[in-house]
């Protein structure tokens, strides 16, 4: 397994294998966070969950929002894949 970097065709190969969110321990503001992939059952439930402590805010990626909202060259960091 490696980092990888992050575009549409890494997100879509996530998606295939079940993945739906990527997380980080790099907050929002980090210009290369990393992610790893998760598997989360009920999505807003899960979204609902995450907590959120201002100027602290971890990265998060819903991998379907990303992949219709984000466009390629907006993409940024790397995920474990």
């Amino acid at each position: 397994m490696k980092f990888v970097k992050l575009d549409h065709q890494v997100l879509l190969s996530l998606k295939e294998q079940g993945y739906n969110v990527l997380t980080s321990v790099n907050t929002v503001d980090d210009d290369n966070p990393t992610y790893m992939p998760q598997k989360v059952g009920n999505l807003w439930d899960y979204l609902e969950g995450v907590p959120s402590v201002p100027m602290q805010e971890r990265a998060l990626l819903v991998i379907d929002d990303a992949m219709q909202n984000i466009r390629e060259e907006d993409l940024k960091g790397s995920v474990w894949v």
